[in-house]
């Protein structure tokens, strides 16, 4: 990809009146991405010492990788949320460049990289993985308070790296930070559309910074590099602003940091009080080779095409049976296991790979009522056998074992007890379906509508649906584009209690499903099993 350079980024007329340009300039640097980054820290380093283990065990597939591993191997898989700028990268050529990606169980993975336009490109990043919506919160706090807004991952991804090339020109390469925090951003390629930007001031690089010392580390090398053809401006009069900055941070009253009202405020999960019957103790099955093949440690992060392809050529009634009772004693062996001591040695992806092959052989009865009765299983169950492959693996297996019993995806989804991460693979089924045929939606908009009615009845019991459920199941409802729904969406958010930081205010979600703002991207789910095993590998490999 390739950015516009040089121009008259912004009319500012430098001389005796540039210090204060200068001032602003290095007040953002210095002071407020680095009070953000370490107060985020001190604030949340209790809390993640904590969680840190936990994370890391219980993450299906991924937990057993490192904080860094999961980030170049995995990172780039999660879906990318909101992102937002620093209106002052338009005004002084530096700002904050924030992107998010979301977890499948609502968590929030972050990258703030300090952009400087005029001159260095990424000077500062840094990264946080999983933030609860609470954390997520905190860590936008400062953020906020310098009047961050709110932009398309396009935008974000042209600016950083617009400025990277640009910065490059010059001999300056991104901070050393950046060899990390790049995996939070989408690959450079020409898959994400380009967007002319014009970098530096007044057709060069301008280099500015709040000290000599500063200087010095940058300095020998644009004179390398561009000999004459740069300015510079060094301002030393901000030596006491950090100190004064954290201690307005500090004095900030309490109330600054509560979240805003949504259904974070509430509960994140209901209890979990399901109790399984016994399953199978043996496995019998007719072809042995099979459970050899699909328990090769090689095989746990997706099959690859010449294994699908023989297991698919088996005749179907005997697959099918084979795979159900492999399932079946599989969920036997783990159902009551302690799925968080395992190491990477331990995990096989056997029971992944037997749903989305099932969603190809089975049948609508005995391999529905399986898949289901895996989804009821324990949060640490979930995490430890789909992890964030989660909606890769449920949803196009339960759309197409599901399609013609949406009956019994429906009496799922009002199961009480259950773990809420599971249950949003089913309500996102049920809307794949009418999104994939069209001939249905009015069928699926009618389940909907009995969905919503119902949330809206029982969800402040906290027992069949959760306000993160809830924001969830409003991302669905927008994916079927279901203008026909907004009374009930009313209804259920005038309950107070749906998580908004999830699907948005319903002011938002009603001026796009009326068409007075534009319709975000909705359900692009992979039902080729092949394309699906494919991406798990991907993303699984180095």
């Amino acid at each position: 990809m390739g950015w516009g350079c040089g121009g008259d980024f912004r009319s500012t007329t430098l001389g005796k009146g540039g210090c204060l340009l200068l001032a602003d300039v290095c007040n953002i640097d210095s002071n407020a991405f680095v009070v953000q980054k370490n107060a985020v820290s001190l604030e949340m380093n209790n809390r993640n010492n904590l969680m840190a283990k936990k994370k890391h065990k219980t993450q299906g597939g991924q937990q057993f990788l490192s904080d860094t591993d999961y980030l170049k191997q995995r990172m780039r898989s999660v879906e990318i949320g909101t992102c937002y700028i620093s209106p002052s990268i338009h005004e002084l050529g530096l700002g904050h460049v924030v992107v998010t990606r979301r977890h499948t169980g609502g968590n929030v993975s972050v990258g703030c990289y300090m952009v400087d336009t005029f001159c260095l490109g990424v000077k500062d990043s840094f990264y946080r993985l999983r933030m609860t919506p609470y954390e997520f919160s905190f860590f936008m706090k400062p953020l906020e308070r310098e009047g961050v807004e709110e932009c398309s991952y396009e935008e974000a991804h042209n600016w950083i790296y617009g400025a990277i090339d640009f910065a490059e020109e010059g001999g300056i390469k991104p901070d050393k930070s950046f060899a990390l925090t790049k995996y939070i951003l989408e690959e450079d390629t020409d898959d994400v559309p380009l967007i002319e930007y014009e970098f530096g001031k007044d057709g060069q690089h301008f280099l500015a910074v709040d000290s000599e010392l500063e200087a010095s580390k940058y300095l020998p090398t644009l004179r390398k590099t561009l000999g004459d053809d740069f300015d510079f401006m060094i301002n030393d009069d901000l030596d006491d602003f950090d100190e004064d900055y954290e201690d307005e941070f500090d004095d900030m009253e309490d109330d600054d940091w509560d979240m805003p009202r949504s259904g974070t405020d509430a509960l994140v999960d209901m209890p979990y009080t399901y109790k399984h019957p016994p399953y199978p103790s043996t496995c019998t099955i007719k072809h042995e080779w099979l459970l050899q093949e699909l328990g090769k440690k090689e095989n746990a992060f997706g099959l690859k095409d010449e294994l699908t392809d023989r297991i698919l050529t088996l005749p179907k009634e005997e697959s099918r049976q084979d795979l159900e009772q492999i399932l079946a004693f599989n969920l036997g062996l783990t159902c009551d296991e302690d799925l968080t001591d395992g190491d990477d040695e331990e995990f096989i992806g056997i029971v992944g790979s037997c749903i989305l092959l099932l969603g190809e052989v089975g049948n609508s009865d005995s391999s529905l009522d399986l898949v289901l009765e895996m989804m009821r299983q324990s949060p640490a169950f979930y995490e430890y056998h789909f992890g964030d492959f989660g909606p890769d693996i449920l949803v196009p297996t339960l759309n197409k074992l599901g399609q013609h019993r949406i009956d019994k995806l429906l009496d799922y989804c009002k199961e009480a007890g259950l773990y809420t991460y599971a249950k949003c693979q089913a309500i996102t089924a049920l809307a794949s379906i009418g999104v994939l045929q069209p001939d249905r939606r009015d069928e699926i908009v009618g389940l909907f509508r009995e969905l919503l009615v119902f949330a809206t009845e029982h969800l402040a019991e906290n027992t069949t649906f959760t306000p993160t459920l809830t924001g969830l199941m409003t991302c669905d409802v927008m994916d079927l584009q279901a203008r026909e729904l907004l009374p009930e969406l009313k209804n259920l958010y005038d309950t107070r209690l749906v998580d908004e930081g999830i699907a948005g205010h319903f002011s938002e979600i009603e001026k796009q499903l009326t068409g007075q703002l534009p319709m975000l991207i909705g359900i692009q789910q992979e039902m080729d099993i092949r394309k699906i095993f494919a991406r798990m590998r991907t993303i699984s490999s180095d």
